[in-house]
């Protein structure tokens, strides 16, 4: 009987990926063909996407562009430029480090806090919020485009595309059949490919065999990455803390993917309940007191959750007692196969061919 539920949801679902799939590949066709018009800028523009809805780590891949960019011996003045998913407010803004998660959106959030001196921006119309940032922002070199490979407007001088091992772009489908957002024969317009989310032991041979899932051309860049986690951090004071002193952990997580991070927690702590809310979830006072409830229930407890929930739970207004309980876990990206220096040597390469910026050569 599941089997055949299952058949038929696959059936009611085709038609739907089908006609999705025709939509977004005229409109690519469309752009091919210069009837609807990219804009270009004088600066470098890097452009961070993935073809699925979420869960790939584009944060994190963000994060490491901006520290390779920031903290290069000739420190690279550089923005980033998102569209703040499910912020409250609407066209151009700057995101502060005071800024509110639910006026700016959480990751453009998270970034500013991690890079303060860093130019963080949100704006549904990227083409229009590059501009912007350029007339305000003259010392700014180059620009991040988070979340943006499929927004044809810009035409971006270097796009990376993610994906993830254990979901390759290549082996989905498209909404609502799978998670695809855009179609995987658009991978070919990305200079670089990303695997992120690979298990730390990956050997050669599946190198070779996720190359050869993914038909990546003579000219693409091909990565692997995988997680690293830094200490928790415990969120009334913004202090890293060694180790937990608790019996037990509340796993709390508003993100694409949360197993991961619920699996990671497990394997160094008793894990007392999981509480899974939507990606990028706007914390109530009913999700706070359903909070404090298990937290009752499980004397002895902390709550930990990820740094991206992180920011919008600081918005929800909270009491002091309960946010003194709760710790949130930085992720990081890492390379894997030796990849790091290439990846380096690739993008600075590309930052450098920049006419404003010749003086780095």
């Amino acid at each position: 009987m599941r089997v055949l539920f299952r058949a038929l949801l696959i059936l009611l679902k085709l038609p739907l990926a089908s006609l999705f799939w025709l939509a977004v590949n005229v409109r690519h066709v469309l752009y091919a063909h210069k009837i609807l018009k990219q804009h270009e800028f004088k600066i470098p523009v890097i452009c961070v996407g993935n073809l699925a809805v979420g869960g790939t780590g584009k944060t994190p891949h963000v994060q490491l562009l901006l520290q390779l960019l920031l903290l290069h011996s000739e420190g690279i003045k550089v923005a980033t430029l998102s569209r703040g998913y499910r912020r409250k407010s609407v066209g151009f803004c700057y995101v502060e480090q005071s800024s509110a998660a639910c006026e700016v959106g959480d990751e453009p959030l998270q970034i500013k806090r991690r890079f303060p001196q860093a130019t963080v921006a949100v704006c549904k119309n990227r083409a229009l919020g590059i501009k912007k940032i350029i007339e305000d922002n003259p010392e700014v070199k180059a620009v991040v485009l988070d979340d943006a490979f499929q927004h044809r407007r810009v035409k971006a001088g270097l796009s990376i595309v993610l994906t993830t091992c254990d979901n390759l772009a290549t082996k989905d489908y498209m909404l609502p059949l799978g998670r695809l957002r855009d179609s995987a024969n658009q991978l070919h317009r990305a200079e670089m490919v990303v695997v992120t989310k690979c298990p730390h032991n990956l050997k050669p041979i599946d190198f070779n065999v996720l190359e050869k899932n993914l038909k990546i051309r003579p000219y693409q860049y091909l990565y692997f990455t995988t997680c690293t986690y830094g200490s928790m951090v415990h969120l009334a004071t913004g202090k890293p803390v060694a180790a937990l002193d608790a019996k037990s952990v509340i796993a709390l997580a508003g993100i694409a993917n949360p197993q991961p991070f619920f699996d990671r927690l497990k394997e160094r702590y008793p894990l007392a309940q999981t509480l899974r809310f939507a990606d990028h979830h706007c914390f109530s006072a009913r999700d706070l007191k359903r909070l404090a409830q298990a937290m009752q229930r499980h004397s002895g407890s902390v709550v930990v959750t990820t740094e991206k929930d992180a920011m919008r739970l600081m918005d929800a207004g909270m009491s002091d007692e309960l946010k003194s309980k709760i710790y949130y876990q930085p992720i990081d990206t890492q390379f894997l196969n030796n990849g790091q220096q290439c990846f380096i040597q690739k993008t600075l390469s590309y930052v450098r061919k920049n006419k404003r910026i010749g003086h780095l050569h």
